[in-house]
């Protein structure tokens, strides 16, 4: 357990300093919004935070869970005078999440309201038969057989099939962080982007919904870029805009270093409460075993990272009124109602 602890607290400190390497060779930003898929509050979250990316910060490169050829399909279609390109798209897509005239209705306000958005797909091959075979006939047909556009639609295919005829979906987190990043790394130097994907993949501090033994895809891009990504989950409300932040905490009249991890808005959630951050306090479980409980508890599916006992936790709430109310808990192996939960101490 020991050692499980220090491989937690050096993740974390991984995951707070911007990595050397290929964040180095890009300086923009990549701003990441976790989704359910077709919900309507999700979707009105993104345009709305695309619209401030757009207007106020000059973006223009909107990333998509999609597969390569879908988002050349739509910047053909954003350029087109009618919807018949989306609308072939659309059959394509029957039968999954993303066929819903939601989904619709957004890409419809983007084309109307952002025409200078151009798309970029990070996902594996979906829809290898159709929508990639239709577009490698496109490309046939226009003699761009072995142009890079080519090239690149034949790799997609090849992870689609290597998906669907596996199942894997490590392998399917793996190559989604991959060619987000490829993407990333191909635009003009200090070029920012917007993500939008499923919210199981944008969980700073998740592994894998499926196997929970990879990094998902926002963990691995932090891992390789470290404070220039930004991430949200739309579906928890969850933030991590301020993760990597430190600040000093005294516990038993000595410093120590708190790293926040993440923050949750709580409207709607919690009567009377707008948000909560929740801070690591590194080194401190010794001095935290010593100080009085409180008989409060706070069971370890509130957090936003695994748990591991023998670390301290900082969790500051934030009222209606503008307020903070701090509250501190220990990982001592306790449960409450059957499940792991910490134990809440006075600081």
């Amino acid at each position: 357990m020991k050692k499980l602890a220090s491989l937690f607290a050096a993740l974390v400190l991984m995951l707070a300093l911007a990595a050397p390497g290929a964040a180095a060779a890009q300086t923009g930003r990549i701003y990441l919004y976790g989704e359910t898929h077709a919900d309507p509050a999700c979707l009105e979250q993104e345009l709305a935070a695309w619209d401030g990316y757009y207007h106020e910060l000059g973006m223009r490169d909107l990333l998509i869970e999609v597969p390569s050829y879908t988002a050349q399909f739509m910047n053909l279609w954003m350029k087109a005078e009618d919807d018949a390109i989306l609308s072939r798209l659309f059959e394509d897509l029957e039968g999954t999440l993303m066929h819903d005239q939601k989904i619709w209705d957004f890409y419809k306000s983007i084309k109307e309201q952002y025409p200078e958005t151009v798309f970029h797909g990070f996902d594996v091959g979906h829809q290898y038969n159709t929508t990639g075979t239709r577009y490698l006939i496109g490309l046939a047909l226009t003699g761009q057989i072995g142009s890079a556009d080519w090239d690149e639609a034949q790799r997609v295919i090849e992870q689609g099939k290597q998906y669907y005829k596996t199942g894997d979906d490590v392998y399917r987190e793996n190559i989604m962080a991959e060619n987000l990043a490829r993407i990333f790394e191909s635009l003009p130097m200090g070029a920012s982007v917007m993500v939008i994907t499923g919210s199981a993949h944008s969980n700073l501090y998740a592994m894998d919904y499926n196997t929970g033994t990879v990094p998902c895809m926002a963990g691995q891009l932090r891992q390789q870029y470290g404070a220039a990504l930004q991430a949200r989950n739309l579906s928890a409300g969850v933030s991590y805009t301020r993760a990597g932040d430190i600040e000093l905490v005294a516990l038993g009249g000595v410093d120590y270093t708190a790293v926040c991890l993440g923050e949750q808005d709580l409207t709607g959630l919690a009567p009377g409460y707008r948000s909560r951050a929740f801070w690591l306090v590194e080194g401190a479980y010794e001095a935290a075993r010593a100080l009085p409980a409180t008989g409060e508890v706070l069971p370890c599916s509130n957090y936003l990272n695994p748990v591991e006992e023998g670390q301290v936790y900082r969790v500051v709430y934030t009222l209606e009124d503008g307020s903070a109310q701090t509250r501190y808990y220990r990982a001592d192996g306790a449960t409450y109602e059957g499940s792991p939960a910490t134990t809440g101490f006075a600081a």
